[in-house]
């Protein structure tokens, strides 16, 4: 295992498109107070407003020792309540938490369609699969636990518990609605299905533009008929890319980011400095700033 793709990654510092993975490690992450906090805050801006609710924010069980969230759910409380053992960062831009009784791993991958996450799924899913059989849990996360992190838990389905890539995304979308791996990690995970299974249960199919001619967007074959909701996300996303047409930001389960994650989780440690300080402005629900208490404020 020291030499796998997983161990060697700990020690990179930089992502295979240049990005300079964050280096810091922390023991001190996320309380639930701290959460609820930087959620009130006035000037929050909207994409990290939505990556700290629901259901981003939800610690979403998968089996009974593998978990999937995104940043906001990885706090102190979380952790505790769920025995979690094995922490799986698949993220470059957050810090890796060190914690007591608890190990962290990197997967230090952009969320782009170009990014190769392929060569981590093997070493990243014997690692799940250890831990488990030690008794332990694992959860994986990134930012908003919905590509990266759902990515390479679709992986560990397909090695370990026998499913097609298909029926691995179909039930992780049941277990976590928000889940969405980039279409880039799709292709990735259609060619680890097909080398265990010697065939694919899913195919990419092109949309093609009747405003734009020539701009093509690429789905799962399955998305029309069955994720009708992801089917328009998807094709709306690539093809307005491709015209260069502003997207809406986000809806309820789907996030089409205006900012880069690195952006947004600088905006989330300059929160929490801040909260540190006590210069954080926040606004309790039906209640104004003069309101709060002193020990609140």
């Amino acid at each position: 295992m020291s030499d796998s793709p997983l161990y060697q990654a700990q020690m990179l510092k930089c992502t295979q498109s240049g990005q300079p993975v964050n280096q810091i490690q922390t023991s001190q992450i996320l309380t639930t107070r701290e959460l609820n906090r930087m959620r009130r805050r006035k000037n929050l801006s909207p994409d990290v407003r939505i990556i700290l609710n629901e259901p981003f924010s939800r610690v979403d069980r998968i089996t009974d020792s593998l978990y999937l969230t995104g940043i906001a759910g990885l706090t102190e409380e979380n952790l505790a309540a769920l025995k979690i053992t094995c922490i799986i960062n698949a993220t470059y831009e957050m810090p890796l938490a060190i914690l007591k009784g608890i190990e962290s791993f990197r997967v230090p991958v952009e969320d782009e369609e170009k990014e190769e996450i392929l060569i981590y799924f093997e070493s990243v899913s014997d690692k799940i699969h250890l831990v488990s059989k030690a008794k332990g849990r694992t959860v994986v996360h990134c930012m908003a636990g919905a590509s990266r992190s759902s990515t390479l838990v679709i992986a560990y389905l397909i090695k370990y518990q026998e499913y097609t890539l298909k029926n691995a995304f179909c039930y992780l979308k049941s277990m976590r609605p928000c889940a969405r791996p980039n279409i880039g990690f799709f292709d990735q995970l259609i060619t680890y299905e097909e080398f265990y299974r010697r065939q694919k249960s899913v195919n990419m199919i092109e949309v093609r533009s009747r405003e734009q001619p020539g701009s093509v967007a690429r789905v799962p074959d399955f998305y029309q008929t069955e994720f009708r909701d992801l089917y328009k996300v998807e094709v709306t996303k690539q093809l307005a890319r491709a015209s260069q047409i502003q997207l809406q930001q986000s809806n309820r389960n789907y996030i089409n980011r205006a900012r880069d994650y690195k952006e947004m989780q600088t905006d989330v440690e300059h929160m929490r400095d801040e909260l540190k300080d006590g210069l954080v402005p926040v606004s309790s629900p039906g209640s104004n700033d003069h309101g709060r208490s002193q020990q609140e404020k």
